[in-house]
């Protein structure tokens, strides 16, 4: 699912956040089938059927079918794109195209976007491109990102892969959108990404956020359905961070929900499922949409004023006056979380399997 500033999915980004579908089931596409089709070239004339998009050339001096779709058609080479010079978005999804087959886009001048999801890339890293600015790769077998770089990239999605580690080998200084859904991601310490607008982790296992405080300009961050107890690595840099999914993390404690309070314009907090939340903590487990306490959500919302929703919920004027009252009687009692520093160090100092 696109999530560029192109809009050509109706605003997905924006739906994401008041919305959000479960994971799509894992395609794999089977050895056996792809050697039948082991000569699936394609040939021009199926290219020419599969215009869309009526639109300006890259030089302005006329009008051109400026996408192409090539999908479900079993293809295993696609060097007959090139001869249509002025596409600048391609979806060759649902084929059996391997990187050297992937690489065949490369001759195209004008590229901005390419999309190959469901295929047999084992690899996102392309020829430089002047223009490319958008890669989707979702259901491959990509195992790192450290060999991609493009100048111009804004948008990578490469979900449901088996990414280990985010290492590009540069800032990507241009780079807006991440989206590594459910990967095999285990920290995010290194990130380097001063343009990051959104950030997409869900279903990773990853254990701690400390990393983010290099992302000043994030917007959202979705790290659902991760082993994540501590809320470290925000700060009062996040000057634009409006949008938070934790939902069946391991949060558990009022104490790691304040960490929150250093983020100036924050607006949504999911974290239904965690144990906080009382849930589980897990995705798919018994009792993940259980009714939640309204209690927790004043409390929360006492924690972090400023929140305009609570999980998928709009917060009530109700809510907001018992929040009110609940911070008075913090104040005259004096809050203390003398016991809550202390176990959240015990739980840095003791590795999980301990």
């Amino acid at each position: 699912m696109l999530r560029s500033q192109f809009n050509l999915v109706f605003d997905e980004e924006e739906a994401k956040v008041e919305e959000e579908p479960e994971p799509e089931p894992e395609v794999v596409v089977e050895e056996a089938a792809a050697s039948e089709f082991s000569d699936r070239i394609l040939k021009r004339s199926e290219v020419s059927v599969r215009l869309s998009m009526l639109g300006k050339t890259a030089e302005g001096d006329g009008y051109t079918y400026l996408k192409a779709t090539l999908t479900g058609m079993k293809l295993t080479n696609i060097v007959a794109v090139k001869f249509f010079t002025h596409l600048m978005f391609l979806d060759v999804s649902e084929n059996f195209l391997d990187n050297n087959a992937l690489q065949a886009i490369c001759e195209l001048p004008n590229l901005i976007l390419i999309q190959a999801d469901k295929n047999s890339i084992t690899s996102a890293a392309l020829k430089p491109m002047k223009y490319l600015q958008v890669i989707i790769l979702n259901y491959n077998q990509i195992t790192t990102v450290s060999d991609v770089f493009q100048d111009q990239l804004s948008t990578i999605e490469i979900a449901f892969n088996q990414i280990q580690k985010v290492d590009f080998p540069s800032p990507l200084i241009n780079l807006k959108v991440i989206d590594f859904r459910n990967n095999e991601i285990t920290e995010i310490s290194g990130f380097d990404f001063p343009n990051l607008d959104s950030l997409y982790l869900a279903g990773n296992k990853i254990t701690s956020l400390v990393g983010l405080e290099a992302l000043k300009n994030l917007r959202i961050l979705h790290v659902r359905n991760n082993p994540i107890k501590l809320l470290n690595g925000f700060s009062e840099e996040h000057k634009k961070l409006t949008y938070i999914n934790l939902r069946n993390c391991k949060v558990s404690t009022l104490k790691q929900v304040k960490k929150l309070r250093v983020l100036p314009v924050l607006e949504t907090l999911n974290m239904k499922g965690c144990p906080y939340m009382g849930g589980p903590g897990e995705e798919g487990a018994d009792g993940a949409d259980e009714e939640e306490d309204p209690e927790v959500r004043v409390e929360t919302l006492a924690a972090l004023p400023r929140l305009k929703r609570i999980n998928k919920e709009i917060i009530s004027p109700e809510e907001r006056e018992e929040a009110k009252e609940l911070m008075m009687q913090w104040l005259q009692d004096g809050e203390n979380d003398e016991e809550e520093v202390q176990e959240e160090e015990h739980v840095e100092e003791v590795p999980e399997d301990a």
